[in-house]
């Protein structure tokens, strides 16, 4: 089995704490062979660990990457940076994987998959929650038919928190929208379908440690598909339902991470209905009875759900870089998601702070 040389830019709670966690798990594929980052301290860890090189700033580790005869390049930087690293990388002659969002607008996105083909490099956005495993039995769902035609969906990431460090400040592209919403954005594109989706948007900044959104709520809608909202709140203390649920002509799913529950009923075999343009029967609502199907489904990651979507999603690209194999994840979809959020932003302009953190 082939190994590819890894060089990441950024160790913190990305390029530390997601990819080299599952590196280290799967060393027949990958090696770890440097890691950059501004803080000296985070890079000795994975040089202790690992033997990696270790360097101050990324463009190092790019102007050193050809000797080090690396095969990929992770982009886990902050996310105001993905863009311009990522170009700095394709144009150093790598694919690169690089994390969310990889853009915060279309021109931007547009510009880099040039770069890319310009050089015959790969970006390889890593939306991991595209592998969780409640969310491919869901889709599994809906595409056998179960619950019919697929009318309404709500995904809710949302919780109570507070949040002081850098991923809520807007000059360093922050904010729950940027940084949770992509998950369940990605997840949102892959069912709404091959569609540009209409948004409605609603961001509210309520931080008094930064100016960041930390609530959103976005709406996917378009003819002849599926309203889908998607929301990111810092404010849920009470849960609100499940993680998913979704509605259909014939039925309907609820689920969470690690467990998936979906009922339906079987349009041959329930009572056949009349419309008679009467009023309604000694004035009555209608009642209908139905024989419910229930079904459930359940999932315990021996993995830990970091890791196992990880794997899932590094398994995929080391077929992609090895074997040619086909993309889970598209170019196209991440557009649409980076799309959704420019919109989203456009719809909500939040006043940013004057003080500047960035030097």
């Amino acid at each position: 089995m082939k190994k590819l040389r890894v060089g990441i830019l950024g160790q913190g709670r990305s390029g530390f704490g997601i990819h080299v966690e599952w590196m280290k798990q799967d060393t027949a594929k990958w090696e770890i062979v440097a890691v950059a980052d501004l803080l000296p301290e985070r890079v000795k860890e994975c040089a202790d660990e690992h033997n990696a090189r270790t360097f101050d700033n990324y463009k190092e580790l790019l102007a050193n990457a050809k000797e080090m005869k690396l095969d990929l390049i992770i982009n886990a930087t902050p996310s105001f940076l993905h863009p311009q690293a990522t170009i700095d990388a394709l144009e150093a002659g790598f694919d690169v994987v690089c994390e969310k969002p990889v853009a915060t607008t279309v021109e931007d996105f547009d510009k880099m998959c040039e770069i890319a083909k310009k050089h015959n490099k790969k970006i390889l956005p890593f939306q991991n929650s595209r592998f969780q495993p409640a969310f491919i039995k869901i889709k599994e769902i809906i595409d056998s038919g179960k619950i019919g035609k697929l009318i309404q969906g709500r995904i809710n990431f949302s919780n109570w928190s507070r949040r002081w460090d850098w991923q809520c400040l807007q000059e360093f592209s922050a904010g729950n929208l940027r940084n949770t919403g992509p998950h369940p954005l990605d997840q949102a594109i892959v069912l709404f379908g091959d569609a540009k989706p209409n948004v409605f948007a609603r961001l509210v900044s309520e931080n008094p440690y930064g100016d960041s959104d930390n609530f959103s709520t976005v709406t996917l809608y378009g003819e002849n598909r599926p309203t889908i909202e998607v929301v990111t709140s810092s404010f849920q203390a009470y849960p609100q339902g499940e993680m998913f649920n979704f509605g259909g002509t014939l039925g309907g799913i609820i689920g969470t991470p690690e467990k998936v529950t979906w009922k339906y009923y079987i349009e041959e075999s329930a009572k056949k209905l009349e419309q008679k343009g009467t009023w309604s029967d000694n004035r009555k609502y209608c009642a209908d009875s139905l024989e419910w199907v229930e079904e459930t489904w359940s999932f315990k990651p021996t993995l830990g759900m970091f890791n196992l979507i990880s794997k899932s999603f590094y398994d995929n690209l080391y077929e992609i870089l090895v074997n040619n194999a086909p993309r889970v994840i598209t170019l196209q979809q991440v557009r649409r998601q980076i799309e959704v959020l420019e919109e989203a932003y456009r719809q909500n302009p939040m006043t940013r702070n004057k003080k500047t953190y960035l030097t």
